[in-house]
């Protein structure tokens, strides 16, 4: 293995965090502490994607601003599983059923919002982007080791997923999955096998649409003849990270609700919270803190609610263009905050 890169930064998942995340970027610049690594899973993929994309945070902060962006956030489709006699009945059983995938769940057809298998369709402008030399990047996946038909049998101990580790080659040279192996009773007894897998065959925009596809929220990915899903199966990779990088930074993240707790336990076979603290227990450099994320930026941040009279869930997306662009410029100002007083342990008023 070559020489360790300086410095990492995880950005560990939700897809309305996006923002977010280019205020972090853009605050470690201001502090001259650029990554020279991102490590990205979930919804903190398409953060990476978009900054691999754009040569500055001004064009960067742009894109997230544009009508092309908009016009996805808006246009976001739930699909009839938001009915609560669909999806809340489900996270209903599982939080009383306390057994470690138990059964092999159906992800393929039980999921909450539409997505294309290939983004280029909705993020033109995206199309072309490639994993950079510039700023290398790894992306958070994982593979399915089952399929369709296989859904709903026991699964007697078998392991049904892999991470997987989306680079370019020669990043992935840097990487030996024999060193980073989670170690604990909590993943060793899930249904996650032991060992990652390196690919540098699938693009960066298809690697987003694998790490973003969480289970029972978007459809998991059919692509070189395998079935992929998110990456869920190790939000926060801190011993990639320790395994790449002399400096880490990472985010100190909101704890895992019950009906969180309860679905990752049922596909994935391990505690979510137990995962984060054992990652609180790692020494990292910086912890960048949102854990107030939604009550800092009440009403102006995707919040999920039930509408009692249609008994379904919904999403509240901003209502005009005007809302949406002012939305994106307090998150971006919110993820800049926070990192100059997590980080630079102080707030001054910087903006692009």
């Amino acid at each position: 293995m070559s020489e360790k890169f300086k410095r990492a930064v995880l950005f560990s998942g939700g897809g309305t965090r996006l923002m977010i995340y280019l205020g972090m970027f853009a605050a470690l610049e201001e502090l001259d502490m650029k990554p020279d690594i991102l490590i990205a899973s979930c919804g903190g993929a398409f953060a990476a994607a978009v900054i691999n994309a754009f040569p500055d945070n001004i064009s960067r902060k742009e894109y997230l601003k544009s009508e092309e962006y908009f016009r996805f956030v808006s246009g976001t489709v739930l699909t009839n599983h938001k009915k609560l006699s669909q999806i809340g009945l489900f996270s209903l059983k599982k939080l009383f059923d306390k057994r470690n995938a138990s059964c092999i769940e159906d992800v393929f057809n039980r999921y909450l919002v539409e997505m294309p298998q290939d983004l280029s369709e909705v993020f033109p402008s995206l199309k072309n982007t490639r994993f950079s030399q510039e700023i290398p990047t790894v992306i958070i996946g994982s593979e399915m080791l089952f399929v369709p038909k296989e859904t709903g049998l026991k699964r007697n101990d078998r392991k049904l997923y892999r991470k997987v580790i989306l680079t370019d080659f020669k990043t992935a040279e840097k990487i030996n999955p024999e060193q980073i192996i989670i170690t604990s009773e909590n993943l060793l007894n899930s249904a996650i096998e032991k060992l990652s897998l390196i690919k540098t065959d699938i693009s960066l925009l298809e690697s987003v649409r694998i790490s973003v596809s969480d289970m029972f929220y978007v459809e998991p990915v059919f692509l070189h003849g395998k079935y992929f899903a998110g990456g869920a199966i190790d939000l926060i990779p801190i011993e990639l990270a320790q395994h790449l990088a002399k400096e880490i930074i990472i985010e100190k993240k909101q704890p895992y609700s019950p009906v969180e707790e309860a679905l990752v336990r049922a596909v994935l076979g391990f505690s979510g919270n137990k995962r984060l603290s054992e990652i609180e227990k790692f020494p990292v450099n910086f912890k960048i803190n949102t854990t107030n994320v939604k009550q800092d930026l009440k009403g102006h941040y995707l919040k999920k609610s039930i509408t009692w009279r249609k008994f379904e869930m919904v999403f509240s997306f901003p209502e005009t263009y005007k809302q949406f662009t002012e939305d994106m410029e307090m998150q971006w100002q919110y993820g800049f905050d926070q990192t100059l007083k997590s980080v630079g342990g102080q707030s001054p008023n910087f903006q692009f």
